[in-house]
């Protein structure tokens, strides 16, 4: 009898990053810019581009809401699970008190899988998971 070895299998890919926005609505501006860039060196390819148009309403409409209830600087918080194809972001404020209330709008349920509002260290965070396709996945990414 013969061994044959187990095929080997790729592990599951995380690639994420964490960008400080300013307060306020300026912050709205920034984010379109940060997706596409993180999915462009995560080594999404083109599939950064549209995927970048779905999502991005979706955080500009986080942040502008997290950011009438927060006065001080949020955090954008990106991580992309490869096999899964899912990508999960977040909102992080100082404004601890507010977590579970006020989430984003039913509206936003096209394009977010599931979302909320939870406690974080420090204040709360809005998240939002978005599963999405691309034709293959690509051969190589960067962290």
């Amino acid at each position: 009898m013969s061994t044959v070895p187990a095929p080997t299998t790729l592990e599951p890919q995380l690639l994420a990053g964490r960008w400080q926005l300013p307060g306020g609505r300026v912050a709205v501006g920034n984010v379109r810019g940060i997706i596409r860039g993180a999915l462009q060196s995560w080594g999404l390819g083109p599939a950064a581009g549209s995927l970048t148009d779905r999502v991005a309403p979706l955080v500009q409409d986080l942040v502008a809401r997290t950011a009438t209830r927060c006065r001080g600087p949020l955090v954008l918080r990106l991580e992309l699970h490869q096999p899964a194809r899912l990508l999960l972001g977040e909102i992080h404020d100082s404004a601890a008190d507010r977590a579970g209330r006020d989430g984003p709008g039913s509206h936003l349920a096209a394009i977010a899988v599931t979302y909320g509002r939870r406690r974080a260290a420090g204040g709360a965070a809005s998240w939002y998971t978005h599963a999405f396709v691309w034709p293959t996945l690509p051969a190589t990414a960067h962290a």
